[in-house]
């Protein structure tokens, strides 16, 4: 996409950089884009973690020259002049709204959204089964509102909630994130429930005729 834009002077916004900067932009998008691919998600994880058990430090007591400062600052877990620690930053976040659906504070929002993403996974697995693919097996079967609530429970269990309960550790302004999943696993588990009495009721009807 940058290089589209570069081809374009109407659409090259990099070309206000220069050189270093361009390339600082470029490599920070490119690597923030590319945590989202779900194989980086234990890794960033893990890297998040380390900042974790680190602990807040006094980075802002030390200048970018590397002479202390008189002044006292704030203690946190990030160092603003660090590279590598903005990178992080870049990719730990956009990771996070990558797989943010089931926190929305709405959960008739958060089941619209599973809807939409667990359709793209019917598709697939209709598509793989057509091709004689091996069948992605979390995408297949997700034929009603009850299956798809177990997916989006494991969903936030194995993966949504290690990252965001560690996010709120790090960003204490983003711990509501969690709470709020929380919730909307307690409404999926509602539809769950109200499946199975439904079955138990046609089970006990049938052997009742």
């Amino acid at each position: 996409g940058l290089n589209l834009c570069q081809e374009n002077p109407d659409l090259d916004w990099l070309k206000s950089f220069d050189e270093k900067d361009r390339e600082y932009v470029k490599h920070f998008m490119a690597q923030s884009v590319l945590a989202t691919d779900p194989s980086r998600h234990a890794d960033i994880v893990k890297e998040a973690l380390a900042f974790v058990e680190e602990g807040p430090q006094d980075y802002q007591s030390t200048s970018s020259d590397g002479k202390l400062s008189s002044s006292s600052s704030p203690m946190t877990y990030f160092n603003q002049n660090d590279p590598q620690h903005r990178l992080f930053i870049g990719r730990l976040i956009l990771h996070a709204a990558d797989i943010s659906n089931p926190l929305h504070i709405s959960f008739e929002v958060a089941s619209d959204w599973a809807i939409r993403v667990t359709t793209e996974f019917s598709k697939q697995a209709k598509k793989e089964k057509q091709l004689q693919l091996p069948v992605t097996t979390f995408m297949d079967g997700l034929d009603s509102q009850a299956e798809i609530a177990k997916v989006q429970i494991g969903f936030f269990n194995f993966m949504v909630k290690p990252l965001f309960h560690t996010l709120g550790i790090l960003f204490s302004d983003l711990k509501m994130l969690e709470d709020w999943g929380e919730k909307n696993c307690v409404e999926y588990q509602m539809v769950i429930d109200a499946r199975n009495e439904e079955q138990k009721d046609v089970k006990s009807d049938g052997e009742s005729a």
